[in-house]
């Protein structure tokens, strides 16, 4: 590697293999990764688990490294910053994220280290390559304010200059359709979603019910487009927001072409599975059984519970994947595509989602509380964009998240504002990498009592069946 920052708010640790400028980073895919340890138990390096979608002219600035290489037959990426081998490797349950340019080139990677792997004694072979990570927050008007770096006025681009688009031959004949990602919550449909787009326009967590309200993700493709529909997890509700949820993944299944039923193959149906599955098949879309999370063990080793799935209903095909690795979307892409109606595209070629910069950049909010509270905090919030500006050197926001219960505003600002400071760091990175620019985040909580149970709050907040349909 070239030099490595870390930030210590959010402990992301970036490995860079090169220079890299603003807006340089496009795109990204994440893999799981493991840290390789010398006798000291110091952090020299990584080791990537790669899967076939990545191919050897992404990685030429990464194995330009003196001591990086690559491990064809199993697919593992080694990094590291000496010639020797490990005498212990630990495995991080975040999977790392390969940042790439307009040319699939691989710029970066970014760990997230938990907080006992970011210690002096942990990083002291790296500390030869570490740059000082400059983003840090200052004061502002709310409780919690992020700015980016100093940037002159030589450094930002001629707003007057707009990049020339290419203009693609209008196919002949045309496909396109609406595919739905329906299932119980947390089979992994975002992640499918952003998967198979290549890009980020739906949030992931490990808890289930993340996402609330259908969200279409537009794949354009030389003679076709598909409209995947991201359904809220079907499931049991307790409350009216979420038996919102539950009505507005219920009403994309008569109007979709295709239908992906997502299951958790590592799992046994549930109760909830035969539900769901009943209801898909009263659908009139063709139906697809989508096998998901195939690189993970069975709950018990050695069962096989595909034989229980496909008694759930009749279906054209099964496909098993990996949403996760990015395994075996090619052949689910495949599948779709020969069953999408005759058409023309329904949307701009160059458009991705129906959601827009302000609703992605709340949601990115929201996907970090989800990670880093605990217990029923994380989804008694919702956020609003009370401001958006843009201004000469930065976007300035200003977004104020609601819970409902004092108890959970003080978790949510923490000791000393730490744990509001943590959510905004982590956001603030991801609506930069959105947006291409620097990000002024302004967070304010606000308790809103009893809002999910409340029809005047959530029409307030935005949650109303007629915004989605």
């Amino acid at each position: 590697m070239k030099y490595c920052s870390l930030d210590p708010d959010v402990g992301t640790l970036y490995l860079y293999f090169t220079d890299i400028e603003e807006g340089q980073a496009t795109a990204v895919m994440e893999y799981p990764v493991s840290l390789l340890l010398d006798a000291q138990g110091a952090i020299f390096g990584c080791r990537l688990d790669l899967d076939d979608e990545v191919i050897l002219s992404q990685l030429e600035l990464v194995l330009e490294g003196s001591y990086n290489w690559l491990d064809g037959e199993y697919g593992h990426l080694y990094i590291r910053i000496a010639d020797e081998d490990p005498v212990e490797t630990i495995t991080l349950s975040e999977t790392a994220i390969l940042d790439l340019d307009d040319d699939d080139l691989v710029l970066g990677i970014e760990l997230a280290l938990p907080e006992e792997w970011r210690t002096p004694e942990r990083l002291q072979r790296l500390t030869p390559l570490m740059v000082t990570f400059d983003d840090e927050p200052v004061d502002g008007e709310g409780p919690v304010v992020f700015t980016p770096p100093a940037i002159s006025a030589d450094d930002l681009p001629d707003s007057d200059e707009e990049p020339a688009t290419p203009v693609a031959e209008e196919p002949l004949q045309w496909r396109s359709g609406f595919v739905a990602l329906v299932g119980k919550p947390n089979v992994g449909k975002s992640t499918l979603l952003n998967a198979l787009l290549g890009e980020k326009v739906a949030i992931v967590s490990p808890r289930p019910q993340t996402t609330r309200v259908p969200v279409r993700g537009i794949l354009s493709r030389p003679g076709e487009q598909i409209i995947f529909i991201d359904t809220p997890g079907i499931h049991e509700p307790s409350h009216r927001l979420g038996k919102l949820m539950v009505e507005l993944a219920e009403r994309t299944l008569p109007n979709a072409d295709v239908i992906c039923f997502m299951v958790d193959i590592s799992q046994p149906p549930t109760r909830l599975d035969r539900m769901i599955a009943q209801q898909v098949q009263r659908a009139r879309g063709h139906k697809l059984l989508v096998l998901n999370k195939v690189d993970q063990k069975p709950k018990r080793p050695g069962e096989n519970y595909l034989p229980a799935y496909r008694e759930l209903g009749q279906w054209e095909m099964e496909i098993a994947i990996s949403a996760r690795r990015r395994l075996g979307l090619t052949a689910l892409l495949s599948e779709i595509s020969a069953r999408l109606p005759e058409g023309p595209p329904l949307y701009p070629l160059d458009q991705m989602t129906d959601q827009t910069e302000q609703q992605l950049a709340a949601e990115f909010v929201r996907e970090k509380a989800l990670f880093y509270l605990q217990q029923e905090v994380p989804h008694a919030i919702a956020i609003e964009v009370e401001e958006w500006q843009e201004k000469e050197t930065a976007t300035y926001i200003r977004m104020t998240i609601n819970v409902e219960k004092e108890s959970q505003k003080g978790i949510l600002i923490g000791a000393g504002g730490g744990m509001l400071k943590k959510i905004g760091s982590a956001a603030r990175a991801s609506i930069e990498r959105m947006l291409g620019r620097p990000v002024y985040l302004d967070l304010w909580v606000k308790v809103r009592p009893n809002w999910r149970d409340d029809p005047s709050a959530l029409g307030w907040l935005g949650y109303r069946a007629k915004n989605f349909l």
